[in-house]
Parts: C-alpha cells; sequence; structure tokens
C-alpha cells in the first residue's frame, strides 16, 4: 500500500508539473510588446555581418484566407523593414500562417500548418514544418547571389528547463528547441548543393524567443557554412 501511494504521489508530480509547463506562455502575442534582436551572421566565405531585428506586436485581428474563405482570427507581428507575419495559437499550438511583405497589399498564406512551439510543452515532443533556407549566399560586385529553397525541419523539445543570459538578462525555465533538415539547391554552373540545416531556439517563459542559433552547412566550397546567432537585447511589454 505505500509503495502505491508513493508511486500516486510521484504520477501527481509529473502531472502538476506538465500542467504548470503548459500555463507558461512562451510565445507571447498581442499589442503593445517590443523585441529588439542583435543578429550576428556568421559565413565561411563572406565577411561577418552584424544587424539589429525588431519585432512589434499589433493588435488582434480578423483576415480572410483568400483560398480557403475562412475567417481566421490573428496576431500579426510586424518587423523593422514594415512586413507584417500573421501569427494563430490554438489547444495544438502556436502557429505561422501567412506574411504580407512592404508594400504589398497581399498576405501570402502558408501552404501547410507551420508551428512554431507545438503542444504538448515536454520534453521529447516533436514536429515537422516547412521553412526555407536564407543564410547561404555569395557576394558578388552587384548582387548578392542566394540559394534560397524549401525543406521540412524536424523539431524536437529537449529541455523544459534551461537558464540562459543573453544582453536582455538571464531567463529560467526557457524551454530549448532543436531542429535539422537538408535540402538540395540547383546552381546553374555547378550543379546540385546539399544543404545541411540546424537550428537551436530557447524561449523563455512570457517573453518568447531569446536565443537562436542556426547553421546552413554546404557541401561545396563556393558557399560553405554560415552561421547566425540571434540574441534578444531588450524587450517591452
Amino acid at each position: 500500500m505505500i509503495i502505491i501511494k508513493f508511486f500516486l504521489a510521484l504520477l501527481s508530480l509529473v502531472y502538476l508539473s506538465s500542467c504548470n509547463t503548459e500555463k507558461k506562455n512562451y510565445f507571447p502575442l498581442g499589442e503593445e510588446r517590443f523585441w529588439s534582436y542583435q543578429i550576428d551572421v556568421i559565413p565561411e566565405i563572406e565577411a561577418k555581418k552584424i544587424y539589429k531585428k525588431i519585432n512589434s506586436g499589433l493588435k488582434k485581428q480578423k483576415i480572410t484566407n483568400s483560398t480557403t474563405n475562412e475567417e481566421i482570427t490573428v496576431f500579426p507581428i510586424q518587423r523593422e523593414n514594415n512586413s507584417i507575419y500573421f501569427y494563430t495559437k490554438s489547444n495544438n499550438g502556436i502557429s505561422r500562417i501567412g506574411v504580407q511583405f512592404s508594400g504589398n497589399n497581399d498576405i501570402i498564406f502558408e501552404k501547410n500548418n507551420r508551428f512554431v512551439i507545438k503542444y504538448p510543452l515536454k520534453k521529447g515532443s516533436s514536429w515537422n514544418s516547412m521553412s526555407k533556407t536564407y543564410l547561404t549566399l555569395r557576394r558578388y560586385p552587384y548582387f548578392d547571389y542566394k540559394a534560397i529553397t524549401d525543406f521540412e525541419i524536424s523539431n524536437q523539445i529537449i529541455s523544459t528547463n534551461e537558464v540562459v543570459r543573453v544582453p536582455a538578462g538571464e531567463f529560467k525555465n526557457c524551454i530549448q528547441i532543436k531542429g535539422s533538415g537538408e535540402t538540395n539547391f540547383i546552381d546553374r554552373e555547378i550543379g546540385s548543393i546539399k544543404i545541411k540545416i540546424l537550428t537551436n531556439e530557447w524561449y523563455a517563459p512570457n517573453i518568447g524567443l531569446i536565443k537562436s542559433v542556426r547553421v546552413e552547412e554546404t557541401d561545396t566550397d563556393l558557399f560553405g557554412t554560415t552561421k547566425m546567432v540571434q540574441v534578444l537585447d531588450e524587450y517591452t511589454f
């Protein structure tokens, strides 16, 4: 009887811990939210580049998917270049459903559900989503030649209790999500180029993304390997 009670108590603790994790908001959405990131792009071939990215939360709104005629409640986030990314939240997680690029009134909707964070928020949870390569490039005198192609990335939550320090401060109880994928890009001169993509992201409760590391590795010296490190340096809620 004592052993049974012990195991029931242990199961209760695990359940309560899981519930507490679920209640935390790792991707806060809505107006009056501001995130500023410092981004270091470190190519193997080209010169290192450092720049800022600013995200601002906008008011919740309803939009209509022009393809399905479905009305959707979305939470927009505007970037420093005035592009707007549209997110939804449900019992399954947080998804990015479309983007409206600067100077264009049309919203480009995702063909498939693109989860940013998928529930349940526990170690071992995994999901696949579509993404694009965007780091692999060569700079020429009059233009940048980017290897942009679609690929499927496999994501997995590997920790729910990380402690992460970035310029904006130290954050506890962070979730860590690792992703991996690979694709091929066809270059007109050298043919097929294989690209391996590795991602590592940390989300803090009630703050959101605080750090990410992305690596795009090619099998050719023409592009080499490029690494991007993004860290939160300021936020306002």
